[in-house]
């Protein structure tokens, strides 16, 4: 064969190929969505109702999902053109969201722009909100806060606290939070007049925790009627952030607090709220007194733990049950973490004897009482035999005693 003849043959096969390499490309997809179609057809999910296969969805879903392609809601836009209809079609799936600074997308930009698309899959919903990093991007926060109306609930947090304070909004004021229930603020690195100005813009916020070492000097007294539980620290853990935030509170609907003791704080703030407190969680303090004039402010208290606790507070505590019947009439839950740094000796007959005639003193309706000793006292030192057995019989009528060492083990319970 000739040059020119070979070329072409050479042309025709080459078309020839080009030929069967589209037809097989169309088969492919035509292969692809017949697969879909009974993936599909065999799908549970799929041939749900809507509403049901839109609740197996939210199902899967953290409190504050993160916005990678492996988690939920963007790993169900992978799976199958029915799941991505599915989700698309469900804006609660989208209504909440956990953004890290620095991200770890390319770009800024491609943050910007996932935030701003997820959120309006979420259309009007009620949105649950989380931000942490050290770097906060405030392209994307302006995005977060030009949909104020819709928060409903806010985490905040700094995880390198010792960087100077972020500032929460860099020049874009929120308008009102008028929707927002929960507001979390951890890490201590975030200015108390910026958490100041937060709580002015949501009239209707629930529940507060937040973590602040500084001091502010404003006169201002916030009145948040709402507010139901706030908490300075973690819940669970020794209060580490005093209560000299309250300085500036009043919280007329309070029901529950959580903070390191500063009674000289604590006394003209329920004074000033005259909160129907149902539950108090203090640290440190050791001026029994004071603290006898804070309780007697909070007649309907149900639940009084102490943390830290020197055995000369908690002794004096048990003497005022008994003395005075006025002190918390409707106790219902007593804990006490004594402090690691008291003596083994400072706990002795005297102590537990104390402990014995308050408890039966409340005994009508204490009904759980709960001491956490330093990790030096043995299950064997405590309590002596005849203090046992009578706090056995306490148990016998109903109360749930327990005692343990702080380092978790060893415990000792009655009933």
């Amino acid at each position: 064969m000739t040059i020119d003849e070979l070329r072409a043959r050479l042309l025709k096969l080459n078309t020839e190929i080009e030929l069967h390499r589209e037809a097989l490309k169309s088969l492919e997809q035509y292969k692809s969505l017949i697969q879909r179609q009974m993936n599909a057809a065999l799908d549970p999910v799929a041939r749900l109702p809507l509403e049901i296969s839109s609740e197996i969805f939210r199902q899967s879903l953290a409190p504050f999902p993160d916005v990678g392609p492996l988690h939920a809601p963007m790993l169900l836009l992978n799976i199958c053109n029915a799941w991505t209809d599915i989700a698309l079609s469900t804006p609660s799936l989208w209504a909440a969201i956990h953004i890290i600074f620095p991200s770890g997308l390319p770009s800024r930009q491609g943050l910007k722009t996932l935030v701003a698309i997820w959120l309006q899959r979420a259309h009007n919903r009620p949105l649950s909100i989380s931000l942490s990093g050290t770097d906060f991007d405030y392209d994307v926060v302006s995005i977060i806060w030009s949909r104020a109306q819709q928060l409903k609930h806010l985490e905040i947090s700094d995880v390198d606290p010792n960087d100077d304070y972020i500032s929460l909004w860099e020049g874009t004021t929120p308008g009102p939070l008028s929707s927002l229930e929960t507001l979390t603020a951890h890490d201590g690195g975030f200015s108390p007049h910026h958490i100041l100005d937060l709580l002015r813009l949501a009239p209707n916020l629930i529940e507060c925790t937040l973590e602040l070492d500084d001091i502010i000097a404003v006169n201002e007294i916030l009145v948040l009627p709402k507010l139901h539980r706030l908490m300075f620290g973690e819940y669970g853990t020794s209060p580490r952030f005093d209560c000299r935030f309250l300085d500036h509170l009043s919280l007329p609907g309070l029901e529950t607090l959580f903070v390191h003791a500063i009674l000289e704080s604590l006394l003209p703030f329920l004074q000033r709220s005259s909160p129907p407190l149902q539950e108090l969680v203090l640290g440190d303090d050791s001026d029994m007194p004071l603290l006898a004039e804070c309780l007697h402010l909070v007649p309907g208290l149900r639940r009084f733990e102490m943390w830290d606790s020197p055995c000369g507070l908690v002794e004096d505590f048990f003497a005022a049950l008994v003395q005075s019947p006025s002190l918390l009439p409707q106790l219902r839950t007593l804990v006490f973490h004594i402090d690691e740094n008291q003596s083994v000796d400072d706990i002795s007959i005297s102590f537990w004897t104390v402990a014995l005639h308050a408890l039966t003193a409340r005994r009508t309706h204490l009904q759980v009482f709960h001491l956490e000793v330093p990790i030096g006292l043995t299950s064997s030192m405590i309590p002596a035999a005849e203090i046992s057995a009578a706090l056995g019989e306490l148990a016998a009528d109903g109360m749930k005693i327990c005692i343990n060492g702080s380092d978790g083990e060893w415990k000792r319970t009655y009933g």
